[in-house]
């Protein structure tokens, strides 16, 4: 590992009881079973991530929700995509203060709401509060800078060459990818801003843009596919918001923390979904590298949950790579990731091998049961009960340290029996 690399990701820690920790920045997971001590994690240790195995019942969306919120009134923000409208109510307050909160959560709880700006975001939803991404930087403000000019040339090929259908190593497509970056040269010197001013040069492109024999024919063939992307996916090009890390974590003046909640119901399918968080997760890596946390321990949060359907053990999705991608280098750059499952057994071993924490809630079917279990050994532990465990109840893994059982605490937000309607995530989109 490059010197750079190895300076910029923390040495391991032990997890600390209450009388041993500092004040912060160090997070409370929960209380030993054993003796209701409080058992702390320095805040850094989010940054090498977490995986989180428990079924239905387990306390995983408590789990998951608390971890958010802890991070928050620390002053980190999330990107926290919500697949079964569990978590789009990270905003709202409990009715009355739950019987089962500890001491002071009560004060947490106000400091948390008053102090995060919580925002639920709708992609494919227009009554919402949509997401889209958009192919084309900003040329205008590189006008003035070649190498940035050029920079942003190739951030726009590199979103159009697939959207193009010019990824194939063929001649035809060596031309194509030529053609494509001359007229998008021409059209940001221009001044043109969106896509569909650029479709609209391909399909007719003027003379002197490009000298190659046959590029009007090409051009015209990228035209109609870019154009048959925007009608096929509404993300692409789209009129919602355009996605950009930045925004999704950067809270606006007087709070501490944003959490941004994605909610993935206006996608009906798997690989819309999938889709989705392979373009969320280049952006988010891209925008880590130019953002990195530096000193501070955890620059921010990532957080899927239903990880198995994104980076599944089988068959590579179309997020795979990505999600790879980011479980590998994003702690060089302070970004912390959370991976949750149902399905143990289903979560590609390349996700567990990067989390150095690791929770191990109710598991009720055998093969995730045997699967569990056979994680835990590789971490040097065991979960020989943990399908006897009651809700809220982890082991909880820490790199350096042993498996310790913890009593999860309950999340500061309102969270009822019941997730949320579409119909209901909207409103709060809306409302946000």
């Amino acid at each position: 590992m490059p010197a750079a690399e190895a300076a910029a990701v923390p040495r391991p820690r032990r997890p600390l009881p209450a009388d041993e920790a500092p004040a912060a920045p160090y997070l409370t997971i929960g209380a030993a079973t054993s003796d209701d001590r409080p058992v702390r994690i320095p805040l850094e240790t989010l940054r090498k991530h977490t995986a989180i195995f428990a079924g239905s019942g387990s306390g995983k969306t408590v789990l998951i929700r608390r971890l958010v919120e802890e991070c928050a009134l620390q002053g980190v923000s999330a990107i926290v995509l919500d697949a079964n409208n569990d978590l789009a109510r990270l905003g709202d307050r409990w009715p009355e203060p739950p019987a089962e909160w500890g001491e002071g959560d009560a004060a947490r709880a106000d400091d948390y709401l008053r102090n995060t700006d919580v925002v639920v975001w709708t992609p494919r939803k227009e009554s919402g509060r949509p997401l889209s991404f958009q192919p084309l930087p900003d040329f205008a403000g590189v006008a003035d800078d070649p190498d940035e000019f050029d920079e942003a040339v190739d951030a726009a090929l590199a979103a159009l060459v697939p959207r193009a259908k010019l990824e194939a190593k063929t001649a035809r497509a060596h031309l194509g990818q030529a053609v494509l970056r001359e007229a998008v040269a021409h059209y940001g010197r221009r001044g043109g801003t969106g896509l569909g001013g650029l479709i609209a040069l391909l399909d007719d492109l003027p003379d002197g843009v490009s000298s190659l024999e046959g590029a009007p024919r090409l051009a015209t063939e990228m035209a109609q596919h870019l154009r048959a992307e925007t009608i096929s996916d509404p993300l692409f090009a789209g009129t919602g918001t355009p996605v950009d890390p930045g925004v999704l974590l950067t809270p606006p003046e007087g709070r501490r923390a944003r959490v941004s909640v994605i909610s993935l119901t206006g996608m009906a399918s798997d690989a819309q979904r999938q889709g989705f968080v392979n373009q969320l997760q280049m952006a988010l890596f891209s925008w880590i590298k130019r953002h990195p946390a530096g000193d501070r321990p955890l620059g921010g949060l990532f957080v899927m949950d239903e990880a198995q359907t994104f980076a599944p053990s089988g068959t590579a999705t179309v997020c795979t790579q990505s999600t790879l991608a980011l479980a590998a280098q994003a702690r060089k750059y302070g970004l912390g990731l959370v991976y949750a499952t149902q399905a143990p057994k289903g979560l590609h071993n390349r996700i567990t091998g990067n989390a150095a924490t690791q929770f191990f809630g109710l598991l009720n079917a055998p093969a995730q049961i045997t699967a569990a279990r056979e994680l835990a050994r590789a971490k040097g532990g065991d979960v020989p009960d943990v399908a006897r465990l009651r809700s809220g109840q982890f082991y909880a893994a820490f790199e350096g340290g042993s498996f310790t059982k913890v009593r999860t605490p309950l999340c500061l937000s309102h969270h009822p029996s019941s997730p949320l309607t579409s119909e209901e995530v909207v409103a709060r989109a809306n409302r946000s």
